[in-house]
């Protein structure tokens, strides 16, 4: 016979309201209070401890703390980071069609006062953003608001595949290196492919300024392939080759 507290515990089973035990994070003897409730991040080329925290709005301490980090300075790239997730950022929910757009609308008209020259490709190295929220954090780095000419979307905070016009390009602004323009597409192509959208509004859009500009492909480059940048940007899964093709090929 069971007991009456026991019955009660049988039927808060059956019924699935018992609290599932929530798993810990690593190995047995991990820091105490690190749960699974959260996301890895990858280190790419230049991220340090600091930026890693202003990115998901956490203390550098609490990511040192979940991380067993003994020394902040000693980030290497490809290293996983746990991020609680309290922290991680808000993703809305946004229909995956394709964006219908005009590119050569949204490129404009050429202008012949400017020289562009050479187009250096980028990936956001995050799994969510748009040109508002890399603005936000482009200011707070000092480096004069977004850096990038064109951001190119992946279904979260914009649609998959719109293309976002920078205030650079509105004004025929150079980014840090003249005659350069400079495209990213939001994702990280080290953990993840570019979506068919996003690869159809690259190709469309590096079609026509290489077509408006007289762009050789030779001057189409990813951001690793600057001789002075050490970086995987945009990521080991970003199909470079085929758009070169596909781009030339139009």
């Amino acid at each position: 016979m069971f007991k009456k507290g026991g019955v009660v515990l049988l039927i808060l089973f059956l019924n699935g309201c018992a609290a599932p035990r929530q798993a810990t994070l690593g190995p047995p003897g991990g820091p105490p209070g690190v749960t699974a409730a959260g996301f890895t991040h990858t280190v790419t080329g230049g991220q340090t401890l600091y930026r890693i925290s202003k990115l998901y709005h956490i203390e550098v301490s609490e990511l040192m703390r979940v991380n067993i980090i003994r020394h902040p300075s000693r980030l290497e790239v490809g290293q996983k980071l746990f991020i609680p997730r309290p922290e991680a950022p808000v993703v809305r929910a946004v229909p995956q069609m394709p964006v219908s757009q005009d590119v050569r609308r949204i490129v404009g008209l050429k202008r012949y006062t400017a020289d562009w020259r050479t187009i250096t490709l980028h990936h956001s190295a995050t799994r969510s953003g748009d040109a508002r929220l890399f603005d936000r954090d482009h200011r707070r780095r000092k480096m004069g608001g977004l850096f990038y000419h064109f951001v190119i979307g992946n279904g979260t905070s914009t649609g998959d595949g719109q293309i976002e016009v920078g205030w650079r390009w509105r004004k025929q602004v150079k980014a840090n290196r003249p005659y350069d323009i400079q495209i990213c597409l939001v994702g990280n192509f080290d953990e993840q492919a570019v979506s068919t959208a996003q690869y159809r509004a690259l190709v469309d859009l590096v079609r026509v300024l290489s077509e408006q500009y007289h762009i050789p492909r030779g001057a189409i480059r990813r951001h690793k392939d600057i001789h002075d940048k050490h970086t995987d940007c945009p990521g080991k899964n970003f199909p470079f080759q085929k758009l070169l093709a596909d781009a030339a090929g139009g």
